[in-house]
């Protein structure tokens, strides 16, 4: 039967396989094994020389850490340097179908990491609002931490972790300080913050009223924005370190007010496009009158020389050529 020889033929050609030392049964799986992504173990930072300068100690190596972020409260990557004593956030930028060359080595990952310093105390500020419901005096160290994320505690080594008195009450000496969230103070101490923002947004000419395109030419009356808008520009990058709750209390605390919302029967329902043809139909026909006229242009318009000097010539007495054509009548 055929179908005994295919069978014998496969279970020949298995052998042959087995007997060369070829696995048959991983075959596949090898292939498929070949085309997974690796996670790279090298990647691109853009950064300042500062921060990767040699030391002997160990301790001031630059370390990438997970921690809680302020605005959203998932994890995202923080740089510490300089033995901790500052902090950097870690942003990734990335395209599809980009790639890295380095050396003779090419890396898939075409990611670019940008690292720009931040101020720790947007970091603790989530945890110290946290704490508040305790009532309680505590220390930094009791303050800002995170089971969830470990490496929270390199805060309190930060150079700046001093400067939480500015947005709670404090307790205590320099040596041993205890504090709590004092919310009418954080409010003020992020009104500077936003305000010198926003001078510095105005000192750089940067355009903050919407977007243009590349090649747009700004005139002088839009070159510039208010101080309104810069001040609500420079409240929107403050607030993506803020809690949403303290980003609206300090929206009201600077004045600016909320921007319109769309009504909800404008969003659900938008006007339709399609105009109704029995809307634009004219009550009178003037396609005729348009037409006649047109063919009188055009027929006078056609007119030559000869033609115009027969159309003066006194036509009485004359007949039409086509009546040359035309059937004689019979007499009777």
């Amino acid at each position: 039967m055929p179908l005994s020889r295919r069978n014998t033929r496969s279970e020949s050609s298995k052998n042959d396989e087995e007997e060369n030392g070829i696995d048959t049964s991983d075959t596949k799986k090898k292939k498929k094994m070949s085309y997974v992504k690796k996670d790279p173990d090298q990647w691109i930072f853009l950064l300042n020389d500062s921060i990767v300068q040699e030391s002997p100690d160990e301790e001031n190596k630059p370390v990438i850490c997970r921690l809680r972020h302020p605005r959203t409260g998932l994890g995202a990557l923080f740089l510490f340097a300089k033995g901790d004593r500052e902090v950097y956030e870690v942003t990734q930028f990335k395209e599809e179908n980009r790639s890295w060359f380095i050396g003779n080595y090419v890396q898939q990952d075409g990611s670019l990491y940008i690292t720009t310093p931040v101020d720790p105390v947007f970091l603790a500020l989530p945890y110290l609002i946290k704490m508040e419901k305790t009532n309680k005096y505590m220390t930094a160290d009791q303050i800002i931490h995170d089971d969830e994320f470990s490496e929270t505690s390199r805060l309190c080594n930060t150079s700046r972790v001093s400067e939480l008195h500015q947005v709670s009450q404090t307790k205590g000496s320099d040596s041993l300080c205890a504090y709590k969230f004092d919310k009418e103070k954080t409010l003020s101490w992020l009104k500077i913050k936003t305000e010198r923002v926003a001078e510095v947004l105005e000192e750089k000419n940067i355009s903050v009223c919407g977007a243009h395109s590349a090649t747009f030419v700004r005139s002088k009356k839009s070159a510039t924005g208010s101080k309104e808008d810069y001040l609500r520009y420079a409240h929107g990058m403050i607030s993506d370190y803020l809690p949403q709750d303290l980003s609206s209390d300090l929206r009201q605390y600077l004045g600016i007010p909320s921007a319109p919302e769309k009504r909800p029967s404008e969003a659900e329902n938008p006007p339709s496009k399609k105009v109704k043809l029995e809307d634009i139909t004219p009550t009178e026909d003037y396609s005729k009158m348009g037409g006649i006229q047109e063919d009188k242009a055009k027929s006078k318009s056609k007119l030559s020389a000869a033609q115009k000097k027969l159309s003066q010539v006194d036509k009485t007495g004359m007949k039409s050529i086509s009546s040359f054509f035309s059937p004689k009548s019979s007499k009777t």
